[in-house]
């Protein structure tokens, strides 16, 4: 059973982990939270543990909400990994039961649907043992099944925001123990990501090279504007409950006409298209925003 009584943002009820107690003295901790994940969690775990029967850290798998065989998935790896059950449907439950439960340090908070290869985790956990706060993988976007608009937005988008650690999410996060304590535990928000990253300024997000994160991009544009939507949801949700917060992290970042002059010129053809997707993206997630409460969790379920 759990170690400790865990806090829940939704109804309290009983829950399990699965799995053996990792080592007294683990040195790292892989946390990965998954809501109806059965179709990608196996390529997830593979890719991260290999064919190893004793891996290096420890892993933890939180399914929370899921009406599909995402815990069955996850139960065929143990006792390689444990798995935890949560009742209600939310990440960042899944995330705080999952701080509780693990003992390790660094602290990797790795996304269902998202391929870590266990070098790549390893690497890691190696830049913050050595004295980095947080850390992310280079992340690879694999767009060969996307239609040719959702190319060209990731091409600009790529062109945008990958040069700067830490300006947006790639479906993984690391920190040190000293990086984890800058915050307590996750609050109920969509951008999850989000509120941890805006605790560093960019400096203190290393990109570590030798690891690569690898992301399955939307095949549609459809799929590509509902989670898109609901990346800016996250950003006016953060900007209106954690104002300064939000802030420092935009003082801190590049503003858009610098990245924009950054930007090779080969890809400013394909900047209207990119602009046209971003405005309506906008728009719609404003229109959201004024009932937040009623929001639906939207993703891709297009590359899925």
């Amino acid at each position: 059973m759990a170690r400790g009584a865990p806090k829940f943002l939704g109804p309290a009820t009983t829950q399990c982990v699965d799995g053996p107690d990792p080592p007294e003295q683990m040195s790292a901790s892989i946390l990965i939270p998954a809501h109806n994940e059965e179709s990608v969690l196996a390529r997830t775990l593979d890719a991260l543990l290999g064919s190893n029967d004793s891996p290096e850290f420890e892993v933890l798998v939180v399914c929370n909400g899921c009406k599909d065989r995402s815990a069955q998935v996850a139960r065929r790896y143990v006792p390689r990994l444990r798995v935890a059950e949560l009742p209600v449907a939310s990440k960042t439950a899944a995330l705080n039961l999952g701080d509780q439960e693990c003992g390790g340090y660094p602290r990797i908070y790795l996304d269902a649907d998202v391929t870590l290869s266990e070098v790549s985790a390893l690497a890691l956990i190696g830049a913050l043992e050595s004295g980095a706060m947080a850390a992310e993988p280079k992340r690879v976007f694999e767009i060969q099944a996307s239609s040719p608009f959702v190319r060209a937005y990731y091409t600009v988008w790529n062109a945008l925001h990958g040069a700067e650690p830490g300006d947006l999410g790639c479906g993984v996060l690391a920190m040190s123990r000293e990086g984890r304590a800058r915050f307590g535990e996750f609050p109920d928000v969509i951008s999850d990501d989000g509120f941890a990253r805006a605790h560093f300024a960019p400096g203190e997000i290393v990109v570590v090279e030798q690891a690569q994160v690898a992301v399955l991009a939307p095949r549609t544009i459809r799929a590509l504007i509902a989670i898109k939507t609901r990346s800016r949801l996250g950003v006016l949700e953060l900007q209106a409950r954690f104002p300064k917060l939000w802030k420092e992290k935009r003082a801190s970042t590049l503003s858009v006409r610098r990245k924009l002059l950054a930007m090779p010129l080969r890809y400013w053809p394909m900047l209207p298209l990119y602009t046209l997707i971003q405005l309506f993206v906008r728009r719609r997630a404003r229109a959201r925003f004024a009932d937040l409460s009623s929001y639906q969790w939207e993703r891709d379920e297009s590359s899925r």
